[in-house]
């Protein structure tokens, strides 16, 4: 049976179930807590805004109250001992209690007059003897405010701030008059029963999280959503002890959260079950159980799938190994990977036998790859994954090629038949005398002793001078050693090896030069390349128009940025210059560009999206590819960079213009003032606050007057003439035919239009 296969499968199924059976109680805790504080936060915001919903029809009736009593006809009437023959102010008194009713959530109105004995109500014009409890009128007349409000709940003749309710569910106002008592005796009162399912309607209608209650000062609920049911007396027994303006606790299985308005220190309450909050967590956690199952399940067959394909090639290997054979008498009594290591040991021993038969050879396969190389038949590629194993340098150096010829065996012990064995034995010496970092491979070719060297540094000028004098050991070791007369070509310095080839021809030109200047020598190849003289300038310097494209950028105008290109490139391509000149003069363009760019905080490569817009350059090969890249992928998004800056400049200058208006409306300012303080000339100015406010300054300084005065009329008492100087106007006549132009009033009657709106 396959161990190894069922050993798979058991241990990625416990991998997968322990992340799975965590994540999915992570997630499961993670939802049912989420839930629960999505729902506290929607009954704070629904708590919140039926406080605000009731106080602000509680304020309404306040507001009405005191101007009702603050009215003349009231002020007037409390101290007369009304009768009956006093129809009219009667009828005036009970229109405005009649006005109150109006008032969302009113039920009843109240005017008594103690002083006087009489009152106003619904049963018309009576004495206060009609009231239903007289002892209730003097406890709200000993009531220490003037306005209050009192609630109770139905028939528990709780008292609020001292003042006892016996009427069952009630909701009043009382206001006292005066309202600024100069004794504690007031002269009449006005009360005002609020209607409780007119409040209750007001209160929120959907039960879904929980009922809302609203409690009175001593804590006792009076007022609760349609259909709620009583509170229990655990969280009424919390609520009464609570300190904090605002919070939330959880009792008998019953989340609250609660607010103790600063209002009237009634407090608001939201009351939802616990189970209720907790039932979509319930249904999460079937969820995510079936998902985990799924998930599971999935997983499982996956790892069986899984651990099937990854068993099949240790099968394999395993079958293989049966098939070599020669395998002891018990092996199969093994597992897979013991019977496996065994055939290993089997086959590893004869390791040593194969790498002694490879080194052998090796010396050789190295010269013929090394030739390869030479004969340019060896690519880039092949040479770096085989340099390892030959025991190449490594790349990325300097490389140079020395040929060594013999010059003569005229004169000498030698005779011409033993020149390849000369030959191999300079080889022999090269390959013993020069470093085995420094020679990358030695071998004989075509009658030379051909040397591949890795240089000191990455200059050519060191790197000459120590293939020099590489050189001249090797030719000094051959003389001493040969008695042989022997010179040196020694190629330029490159840095692909796939160049081998043409440096050998360059070794061996460099030789060639023997004919005229003798033996026994070492030549360089560059010795005899022609020098370049010196060239002076074939242009006169372009800096000028260098400069002219630059001040085109600055001022952001394109149409002139290029105009002043094509003549920058009509003035060098009108010479008679090579390409690589021509290329020199736009390289300097382009670093005045990045220098101009940098300067102002940008980076030339972000803006024509490029890592290196030198390296873009250089890849060109024509004077069209040149001026084409100039104007299609690197001056458009310069300009455009600079005339973003320019325009932001604008807006800058034009807000701090608006800025100085607000600040110093009131004083002498004009357009030269502020050009003077921002050190503009007050054209320019004039300009950039037309093009980017869209008014002139005089316009916009005049219209921002004009706003603060219609302020100063409608919110203080200034005289028109105090205000035309608060302004800077000279004299009150200029000011107002100026308002008047704009608002089509003047100042006194726009005053007087105000008062009758107010």
């Amino acid at each position: 049976m396959p161990k190894y296969f069922y050993r798979l499968i058991l241990f990625t199924l416990l991998l997968v179930a322990a992340p799975v059976v965590s994540i999915g109680m992570i997630s499961y805790h993670i939802a049912s807590q989420d839930i629960e504080r999505k729902v506290n936060e929607g009954n704070a915001q629904i708590l919140l805004q039926n406080q605000m919903r009731i106080e602000e029809v509680l304020k309404n009736v306040e507001m009405a109250a005191v101007q009702y009593l603050n009215s003349s006809l009231v002020m007037d009437s409390i101290h007369d001992p009304l009768t009956p023959e006093d129809f009219q102010t009667i009828a005036n008194l009970g229109r405005g209690l009649y006005n109150l009713h109006s008032l969302s959530g009113v039920a009843d109105t109240y005017l008594v007059n103690m002083e006087m004995d009489w009152m106003i109500s619904k049963l018309g014009f009576t004495t206060i003897k009609e009231f239903s409890d007289r002892n209730v009128l003097d406890e709200y007349a000993d009531h220490p405010q003037n306005l209050f409000w009192l609630a109770s709940g139905s028939g528990q003749g709780k008292q609020d701030n001292g003042v006892r309710e016996k009427e069952g569910d009630r909701i009043r106002l009382i206001v006292k008059l005066p309202m600024i008592a100069t004794s504690t005796a007031p002269k009449a009162l006005l009360l005002i029963d609020m209607s409780h399912s007119e409040l209750e309607q007001d209160l929120a209608q959907d039960k879904t999280l929980g009922d809302i209650y609203i409690l009175n000062r001593e804590r006792v609920p009076f007022l609760s959503n349609p259909g709620s049911v009583p509170i229990q007396d655990v969280v009424m027994e919390k609520l009464r002890t609570v300190t904090d303006a605002s919070g939330y606790f959880e009792g008998d299985a019953m989340a609250v959260n609660y607010k103790v308005s600063p209002y009237n220190n009634w407090t608001y309450a939201s009351v939802v079950s616990i189970e209720g909050m907790t039932r979509e967590s319930k249904k999460i956690a079937m969820l995510t159980l079936n998902v985990c199952l799924v998930i599971f399940v999935v997983i499982a067959a996956i790892a069986f799938y899984g651990s099937r394909r990854m068993y099949s090639p240790i099968r394999r290997l395993f079958v293989i190994m049966e098939q070599i054979g020669g395998e002891p008498a018990d092996s199969k009594k093994k597992d897979e990977f013991a019977f496996i290591e065994d055939r290993f040991h089997a086959l590893f021993s004869t390791r040593k036998q194969l790498q002694q038969q490879l080194h052998g050879q090796l010396s050789q396969m190295k010269e013929f790859f090394l030739l390869k190389l030479f004969m340019g038949q060896i690519t880039e590629s092949e040479f770096l994954f085989k340099s390892e194993t030959y025991g190449f340098a490594g790349k990325g150096k300097a490389l140079g090629v020395l040929a060594l010829q013999i010059d003569s065996l005229q004169e000498t012990r030698y005779m011409e038949s033993d020149k390849e064995l000369l030959l191999f034995a300079i080889n022999n010496i090269v390959g013993e005398l020069l470093p085995g970092h420094r020679l990358v491979g030695a071998l004989l070719f075509d009658q030379s002793q051909v040397s591949l060297l890795t240089g000191d540094t990455d200059e050519p000028a060191e790197n000459k001078a120590y293939f020099h004098q590489t050189a001249e050991q090797i030719k000094s070791k051959v003389h001493e050693l040969l008695q042989l007369k022997t010179s040196i070509g020694i190629s330029r310095s490159f840095f692909r090896y796939t160049d081998a080839m043409n440096a050998y021809s360059e070794a061996l030109d460099a030789l060639k030069r023997r004919i005229r200047l003798g033996s026994d020598i070492i030549l360089h190849y560059d010795d005899f390349v022609p020098a370049h003289g010196d060239v002076k300038s074939l242009i006169p310097p372009l800096h000028h128009l260098e400069d002219y494209i630059v001040n085109a950028f600055t001022s952001g105008d394109a149409e002139s940025a290029m105009e002043h290109f094509d003549h920058y490139v009509a003035s060098i391509t009108e010479r008679d210059i090579q390409f690589n000149d021509y290329q020199v003069f736009m390289l300097q363009l382009v670093a005045r560009i990045y220098q101009l760019v940098r300067n102002e905080g940008g980076r030339l490569d972000g803006l024509i999206g490029s890592n290196s817009a030198v390296t873009q350059f250089v890849k060109l090969n024509t004077v069209q590819e040149v001026s084409v890249w100039f104007k299609t992928e690197l001056l458009p998004p310069t300009i455009a960079f600079f005339k973003k800056r320019t325009d932001s400049e604008y807006i800058n200058t034009a807000h701090q213009m608006v800025q100085m208006i607000h600040e110093q409306y009131d004083e002498d300012i004009s357009l030269e003032s502020c050009a003077a303080a921002l050190k503009f000339h007050p054209v320019y100015l004039s300009r950039v606050f037309k093009k980017e406010i869209g008014v002139t300054f005089i316009e916009y300084l005049t219209d921002y007057r004009m706003t603060m005065a219609k302020m100063m009329l409608e919110h203080t008492d200034l005289k028109i003439t105090e205000i035309a100087d608060r302004l800077n106007y000279t004299n009150s006549t200029g000011f107002i035919r100026t308002f008047r132009k704009l608002t089509g009033m003047t100042p006194g009657q726009y005053r007087q239009t105000l008062s009758k709106l107010k």
